[in-house]
């Protein structure tokens, strides 16, 4: 996959991980890897979604949207989705060493990927931190999940790119719950992403889909990971 960066380009990293709340790794993975699992996936996904179609399953996020836990399908199947530089990639969890403050401060939370499909709709804005997560929902956030992101396909306008508003993850939860919601004007960044891209974000960040308005699904690995007390 990727090349390990230097001490600077780490320190970068970080520096916008903490500034932002997340970061983009342009060229991060093999493009090969991304198209090869992005083909053992989507039949996969389809089955799931046609599933959701006759009312035999539920969607976990909105409208045309899928979140499907990949831990198990990852022990069944060989190739790509199999691959321990997914779940288990060392420069990633490096960077969640140093956000955590040491190898022992983290944990591997949910592993999984999230689909759009044509004819979804805007997300609320919303972050991905629990209340447990936050016990003092007015106290400024400090970092206690991060999540990796790989998409399977170019994010853009039309394919339902992930929108994030930059610094919210340093807000109160009661901030983001309540106050955010009386905000007249928001400013998102839209991660227009190519194949072979990777984010870094912070779970407690503002954050939404977009609408996927072409004809095919959109794909995107999702692996978080959590602050265990020290």
């Amino acid at each position: 996959m990727s090349d390990a960066p230097t001490p600077e380009q780490r320190q970068g990293w970080l520096r916008e991980l903490r500034v932002n709340g997340f970061v983009i790794l342009r060229g991060f993975v093999d493009v090969a890897w991304v198209v090869a699992l992005r083909e053992q996936l989507v039949p996969i996904l389809n089955g799931e979604f046609e599933r959701y179609r006759k009312g035999e399953a539920q969607t976990q996020r909105a409208t045309n949207r899928l979140a499907l836990d990949l831990s198990r399908y990852a022990k069944l199947l060989d190739g790509p989705l199999g691959d321990p530089r997914y779940r288990q990639h060392p420069v990633i969890e490096e960077l969640v060493g140093e956000v955590f403050g040491g190898a022992d401060r983290w944990r591997r939370g949910w592993s999984q990927v999230e689909c759009v499909w044509p004819g979804s709709v805007h997300m609320d804005w919303h972050s991905d931190q629990t209340p447990e997560e936050s016990p003092d929902p007015d106290r400024m956030n400090e970092p206690v999940r991060l999540t990796y992101n790989v998409p399977l396909v170019e994010f853009s306008w039309a394919t339902g790119a992930m929108e994030i508003l930059p610094g919210t993850h340093h807000l109160p939860r009661n901030f983001l719950r309540t106050a955010l919601k009386d905000v007249r004007n928001l400013y998102p960044v839209r991660l227009d992403l190519s194949l072979g891209d990777a984010v870094l974000r912070d779970g407690n960040g503002m954050h939404r889909g977009t609408p996927n308005l072409s004809d095919a699904p959109r794909p995107m690995l999702d692996q978080t990971y959590k602050r265990v007390a020290g």
